[in-house]
């Protein structure tokens, strides 16, 4: 069970502003925490970010003309610290059905704070999870891009191209926790909790040493080691071993697809014929 969150006076200000909001927006309308709140990763600098899911017909014109216009209803406090998004129920299912990862993750990680709790759990229980189709469509293409980073893209290294390969290792990282994620058939996130999420996964917790070791040295890439191949540098050889890693971890989740032991096949059958799904 998550543990209580506790608001300081100047939010909790704000959250009934929000319900007066939510009051108006019919019976089905409901007030939810979302993004690092909701989720657990908040620290010092994390803002109130809400939610309001309700039916736009109960808007005022003028919000109602700013919804279709945006899709989306946003109030902040004025400091950019708290706020509130507003969205049609009906708008939102439809928009969930297209499996839009960082949405899905919102969803999934969301408390509800006020109004009616059986929309928000219908909403969590259909879209906290990829059907496994679209997690499988998912996997391969992501896997396909890793591996493609990892075989070639990763090389950069030894071409004295700095930035290029400090570009091409935080890639590497960013579809492996993706792979993480979409493994367990779960949605991830925005990119600054990527890592966060993904660690909390079963392959996440495997490869995460490897990924702490590869960030703590990325210091090689900028001061290359001029006593061993670039094969060996800490970030290099710390990202290439994930690789057996993530196969085996795949396999043991149930993913038994040629393509784990084939990554060119991933990569060419399904990375390179369209955009990330």
């Amino acid at each position: 069970m998550r543990e209580k969150i506790s608001f300081s006076p100047e939010d909790q200000q704000f959250i009934d502003r929000a319900i007066d909001f939510c009051q108006r927006m019919g019976e089905r309308a409901v007030l939810m925490l979302v993004g690092s709140r909701a989720a657990g990763f908040a620290d010092e600098g994390s803002d109130l970010d809400l939610w309001v899911i309700g039916d736009k017909q109960r808007l005022s014109d003028e919000d109602r003309k700013t919804y279709e216009r945006r899709r989306e209803l946003f109030i902040d406090r004025g400091d950019l610290e708290a706020h509130w998004s507003f969205y049609d129920e009906g708008d939102l299912r439809a928009w969930l059905e297209t499996w839009p990862d960082e949405k899905m993750w919102i969803v999934a990680t969301a408390r509800t704070l006020y109004g009616c709790s059986s929309a928000a759990e219908e909403l969590k229980q259909h879209y906290c999870l990829y059907p496994l189709e679209v997690a499988g469509s998912k996997l391969k293409w992501i896997f396909g891009k890793y591996c493609f980073l990892l075989s070639g893209a990763l090389s950069m290294v030894a071409r004295n191209k700095v930035e290029t390969a400090v570009v091409v290792v935080g890639n590497v990282i960013e579809y492996l926790c993706k792979i993480c994620c979409v493994a367990d058939r779960q949605p991830f996130p925005y990119d600054k909790w990527l890592v966060e999420a993904a660690k909390q996964t079963q392959v996440g917790a495997l490869v995460y040493p490897s990924i702490q070791r590869a960030a703590n040295g990325i210091g090689e890439l900028l001061n290359p080691p001029t006593d061993r191949n670039w094969r060996d540098w800490t970030p290099v050889k710390e990202l290439q071993a994930t690789l057996q890693i993530v196969q085996n971890g795949l396999k043991e989740l149930g993913w038994i697809e040629d393509w784990i032991d084939d990554p060119y096949a991933a990569y060419f059958e399904e990375t390179v014929r369209r955009p990330a799904p």
